[in-house]
C-alpha cells in the first residue's frame, strides 16, 4: 500500500505537515479560493509539531474539541520530570496562541470578536477557520506519568510541612502514593506509573 501524502507548508520559517484533506478549494463570487483549513485539531497538530521540532527535550500533549458554537485547542508542555518549562521557552510556545486563535472574547461587551487579519503560509497560501480558543499550559496533562510524578515530588518536598500532615498520613495508610491516588487513575495510567519506577 502506498504511503499517504501529507500537506507540507511553513509558517514563520517553521515547517509543518497536515493531512492532505486540510487543503480546501471553494468558489466565492465566481472566483476560486484556495486555503488550508486550520481546525482545532490541525492547530493542535501544528503547535505540537513546533514543540517537538524546536524543543525535543520537552513533553507535549495537544488535544482538541469541537462543540456547538465553537472549538478549542489545548496544549500542555512540561519538562521530562513534570516540572514547569523555562519561561523564555514557554513564551515562544505560547506565541502560537496569538498566531492561530480565531479571535478573542471581549468581556466588556460580552461578545466574541473574530480576527480580521489574513494569515498565510510563508508561500502565500491562505490559512482559515481557526479554533475559537487556544489554551497553552505550562504543566503536564492530567493523568500522565509526568503529572503524577510532579505531584509525588511535591509531596516528598513537603513531608515535614504541617499543611501536608493529613496528606502524608493518608498516603501512609493507603500503603503508597500510587495506591492512595489509584482511584483517580485509569487502569492504563496506573500501570504506566508502576512501570516507570518513579514512585518506588
Amino acid at each position: 500500500m502506498s504511503k499517504l501524502k501529507k500537506l507540507k507548508f511553513s509558517i514563520n520559517n517553521n515547517e509543518f505537515t497536515l493531512p492532505l484533506d486540510s487543503y480546501r478549494e471553494q468558489t466565492w463570487g465566481g472566483s476560486l479560493e484556495k486555503y488550508i483549513h486550520m481546525s482545532a485539531k490541525n492547530s493542535a497538530t501544528v503547535i505540537k509539531q513546533f514543540v517537538k521540532q524546536n524543543f525535543p527535550q520537552l513533553k507535549v500533549w495537544a488535544v482538541s474539541d469541537t462543540y456547538s458554537g465553537g472549538s478549542s485547542t489545548r496544549v500542555y508542555v512540561c519538562n521530562q520530570d513534570g516540572s514547569e518549562v523555562d519561561y523564555d521557552i514557554f513564551k515562544q510556545i505560547k506565541y502560537w496562541k496569538s498566531v492561530l486563535q480565531g479571535g478573542n472574547f471581549n468581556g466588556m461587551e460580552d461578545i466574541y470578536e473574530y480576527r480580521e487579519d489574513e494569515l498565510t503560509t510563508d508561500n502565500g497560501m491562505a490559512l482559515k477557520y481557526f479554533p475559537t480558543y487556544i489554551f497553552i499550559e505550562n504543566k503536564p496533562k492530567w493523568g500522565s506519568v509526568e503529572y503524577w510524578s510532579n505531584e509525588y515530588k511535591t509531596l516528598q518536598d513537603n513531608l515535614t510541612n504541617p499543611d501536608y500532615t493529613r496528606m502524608v498520613e493518608l498516603v501512609k495508610k493507603a500503603g503508597s502514593f500510587l495506591e492512595y491516588n489509584k482511584t483517580y487513575m485509569t487502569k492504563g495510567e496506573y500501570n504506566k506509573c508502576v512501570s516507570s519506577g518513579i514512585f518506588s
